[in-house]
């Protein structure tokens, strides 16, 4: 071989190695990270035998329940989770959602809401351990995430028999914030008590000690503050802002939906079922390494809650 074709080979060669290199590059772009698992989420269901009274569509509500427990037994989910206010009144209103729910081949949890005590007295007690949520709060773990439901009915002036130490207490409250002039000073609101803070903020420790992100999901948002907020929103924001751990609150309540993004926890609110104009309303959750992707049906919008500290 002489010089000029051994130039060529190497030449040629060198040409190879770069192609071979630049196609891996490309190849490595093309493969992001995978999904690590998916969730469902539906809230404010609302549903009542009733007539439709403004936006609110109460009887067509378990029909559109229906239409997202079809594609929830579909897909893979690692479970479900109902953000609050399946009834809108009266204790049998639970038989026909639940019914529905009862379908699900994943594991269903349910968050309490201020309509879900929209009952006579003698069922209050009740309906905690109907929707199989004795405690009102409590936390799962799923792979690389945890997620914690709270109670924000905890303090209020409609989950307690009236006359009882806890509706005085919730009535207090109510008479505390409406002399501070909080905008949020409604009886459909509500508020986390001391114990189940403590509880928060021990959970929360935990996570951050053994460097794992939490999901919260309330019926009653923390931001924006338009109305809806929890009774103690400042408080609990205060809380969870100081735990590295914490990357989203996920709520109902506010059917028109929202989001916010505050000391890098993503807010989200998403829109009230029963006040649905498409035939349906709820979401799917997709869990990866390094983000969560919100795919929404119906009148819910998409949203991508970034773990880095960016979202869109």
């Amino acid at each position: 071989m002489n010089a000029y074709q051994f130039t060529m080979v190497f030449c040629l060669f060198f040409a190879f190695l770069q192609s071979a290199s630049s196609q891996e590059i490309t190849q490595t772009g093309k493969n992001p990270a995978k999904k690590t698992f998916s969730f469902g989420i539906v809230t404010d269901i609302q549903y009542a035998d009733a007539e439709k009274k403004g936006d609110r569509d109460y009887r067509n509500s378990v029909n559109k329940l229906e239409k997202s427990v079809d594609e929830f037994y579909g897909r893979d989910l690692a479970f479900v989770v109902t953000l609050g206010d399946m009834i809108d009144h009266d204790y049998l209103s639970y038989d026909k959602p639940l019914a529905s729910l009862a379908k699900l081949k994943a594991p269903l949890y349910n968050v309490m809401g201020n309509h879900d005590f929209e009952v006579d007295d003698s069922y209050k007690n009740q309906v905690r351990k109907r929707l199989n949520n004795k405690t009102g709060y409590f936390e799962f773990k799923v792979k690389n995430l945890v997620f914690i439901v709270l109670d924000g009915s905890e303090v209020s002036t409609f989950a307690s028999v009236k006359g009882t130490l806890q509706s005085k207490a919730g009535e207090a409250k109510l008479e505390e914030i409406k002399k501070a002039g909080l905008n949020n000073a409604y009886n459909w609101n509500g508020g986390i008590g001391d114990k189940q803070l403590k509880w928060l903020e021990k959970t929360l420790e935990k996570a951050d000690a053994s460097n794992i992100k939490v999901v919260i999901f309330c019926h009653w948002p923390l931001l924006p503050e338009n109305g809806t907020q929890l009774w103690n929103n400042r408080e609990v924001l205060s809380l969870i802002n100081t735990h590295p751990s914490v990357v989203a609150w996920i709520s109902g309540h506010h059917h028109a939906g929202g989001y916010e993004k505050y000391h890098n926890v993503h807010h989200l609110i998403l829109k009230g079922m029963v006040e649905a104009k498409s035939e349906t309303s709820y979401g799917i959750m997709e869990v990866y390494p390094d983000k969560m992707v919100f795919k929404g049906y119906g009148n819910q919008d998409d949203r991508t809650l970034d773990f880095s500290g960016s979202s869109n």
